[in-house]
């Protein structure tokens, strides 16, 4: 009976309001269509059927059904097209829970949560009322005016329009711009994304990756750290911090930095890292070193080329792009290659030609060859060196099996190299000669000494073979029992071995005060010297300094060749001084 009049009551009031106190928190209002008696999940509940409506302050609930619990009036259970709004923000659900003392919503089935800024789906929610904020356990997938955004866990706070998300993140936008990381968080107002795990980051700007950072999606300026890299058509940089600038099209890189020119199979290392992308340039300095990996065709191994200087400069082709371009390096320079060692101030690399210019007293060793001038124009072949041009003051040595000097000196030279040992040398200008004639490796047959204007001397294994006068010489042979000292070197002759760079050397952290025994001390210009002017450039490629035309060589025929070979049987006492003709 009593049962009865209860239902009779609900038919005959189609809309009745229940009001109730929680221990905290405001009150829950509801209506309904129909209120009904029973039980839900062995609780007390009033079944609210029909046009459900819940509000709690500035909140308001709407669903087809609900049940709400007579212990605790402000707990709900919330069925059939459940609708959440609150101020901006509004949520639908299939199902859910309100808990208005705790100020608490759990939606249940095609969750879809809307403000201003975005749009978020997925398939269950929980919303903190008073926190504004929402979080989801389950795939979440979030449409804003711009960009999409995908995760397995997520939250969003309506207030500061903050979304965090973790794990499978992948961010993309209308700039073709794809953001894929652990940890991310994506402010819909400033439209900042902030990561903290590893992220990488495809836009047309190029391929970004790092451990942590922020990027601008609006301005596209970025700010990397741990393990940070940016890939672009041309380079690779990695440092342990990144930023960059698309305005500007300026990038910078610190921290074990490596500038890699993907075209070219070449490698600059150092602390700092400068890019401009728009220029073509690209600075290196803190201990910069250049790698420069050739493959060396006799024994099929990689041989590389080690540069290093105080600062390294690369430049692209800016004229014609499909060509390369320069590497600049100043100052303090040092190379060393398995077969070539080199000491320099300052250079200049065209990397298009594979020449590098060699300024301000240059000092060079290949095997068992030394050399010196003002300047020197190398010509490399396959990344191996080919001919070197030495321009004023030019002095070749190298030392034969029983360590005696040959030395050729001349106003400008020319070496030619084959599989990086020297074969011939041409003087023009001026020429000198001095070398030792042996018997096999073990005998001095005497010293061939001779005063030509053009000559040229050729090579075996790193030994003098023979040598040609190209005009009238002066020549003699002095025997063994009549050398002395003086008389085995040339005006200006120095033996540098302790000058020639190790690799160790070249590679060394720039910077730290070698001790006065150390070999390479005293092969350092000074610090803070100016580089030499750069060669000029025509049709966008760097030419030769002005004093690298070398002299012509007057062309050996046999009425002017007069050849002397390096096992010249030495001459009596007595007998003529000049050199017989062959």
């Amino acid at each position: 009976m009593k049962f009865t009049k209860i239902v009779l009551v609900a038919l005959i009031s189609v809309w009745s309001m229940v009001s109730a106190w929680a221990q905290q928190g405001q009150r829950v209002e509801v209506s309904s269509s129909t209120l009904q008696a029973g039980t839900y999940k062995g609780e007390e509940v009033r079944r609210l059927i029909g046009n459900v409506v819940m509000r709690q302050g500035a909140t308001t609930v709407t669903s087809d059904s609900a049940y709400q619990y007579v212990k605790d009036r402000n707990r709900l259970e919330v069925f059939g097209n459940v609708h959440i709004t609150q101020e901006t923000m509004e949520a639908t659900s299939a199902t859910g829970t309100y808990d208005g003392t705790r100020r608490m919503a759990n939606l249940r089935g095609n969750v879809v949560l809307r403000d201003q800024e975005m749009t978020l789906n997925t398939p269950t929610l929980e919303y903190d009322l008073d926190a504004k904020r929402a979080y989801y356990t389950q795939t979440g997938h979030i449409v804003g005016p711009d960009y999409t955004i995908k995760s397995h866990l997520g939250t969003y706070t309506t207030t500061d329009k903050v979304l965090t998300f973790k794990k499978d993140v992948v961010y993309t936008n209308t700039q073709n711009t794809k953001v894929v990381s652990d940890t991310m968080a994506y402010n819909t107002i400033s439209k900042v994304v902030e990561f903290f795990g590893p992220t990488t980051i495809t836009s047309p700007d190029g391929t970004l990756f790092a451990n942590r950072g922020t990027y601008n999606t609006v301005t596209r300026e970025a700010n990397f750290r741990g393990n940070a890299s940016i890939k672009t058509p041309d380079y690779l940089i990695k440092g342990n911090s990144l930023t960059y600038d698309k305005l500007k099209e300026y990038y910078t890189a610190a921290g074990n930095v490596s500038l890699t020119h993907i075209k070219e199979n070449t490698v600059i290392t150092g602390q700092t890292a400068l890019h401009w992308r728009g220029l073509g340039r690209s600075k290196v300095f803190g201990s910069p070193v250049m790698r420069t990996v050739a493959a060396n065709s006799k024994n099929n191994v990689n041989d590389t080329m080690f540069l290093s200087a105080d600062t390294l400069l690369a430049v692209e082709n800016r004229v014609d792009k499909t060509k390369k371009g320069f590497v600049y390096a100043y100052p303090d320079v040092r190379i060393y290659k398995s077969d070539l060692q080199g000491i320099c101030d300052s250079l200049t690399y065209n990397l298009q030609d594979s020449m590098i210019y060699m300024n301000r007293s240059p000092k060079l060793w290949a095997n068992k060859s030394q050399m010196t001038a003002d300047s020197v124009i190398m010509q490399l072949r396959d990344k191996t060196l080919d001919q070197m041009r030495m321009f004023g003051n030019s002095f070749a040595i190298s030392q034969d099996t029983l360590e005696n000097f040959n030395q050729v000196k001349g106003r400008n030279m020319t070496a030619h190299f084959a599989e990086g040992k020297i074969r011939r040398i041409d003087v023009n200008g001026n020429g000198e000669s001095l070398y030792f004639a042996l018997q096999g490796d073990s005998t001095v047959m005497g010293m061939n000494k001779a005063f030509c204007s053009d000559m040229r001397m050729k090579f075996n294994d790193g030994q003098v073979q023979s040598i040609t006068f190209l005009t009238e010489p002066d020549a003699k042979l002095i025997p063994p029992h009549e050398l002395e000292e003086p008389e085995k070197r040339l005006k200006g002759f120095v033996w540098r071995a302790d000058e020639k760079p190790t690799r160790a050397f070249v590679l060394e952290k720039r910077g730290v005060a070698r001790k006065k025994s150390d070999p390479a001390a005293a092969s350092s210009p000074a610090r803070g010297a100016k580089p030499a002017a750069v060669p000029p450039k025509k049709n966008g490629v760097a030419a030769p300094p002005a004093s690298a035309s070398p002299a012509k060589v007057a062309p050996v025929t046999p009425a002017n060749r007069k050849a002397v070979p390096a096992t010249t049987t030495p001459q009596r006492k007595g007998a003529a001084e000049k050199l017989r003709v062959e």
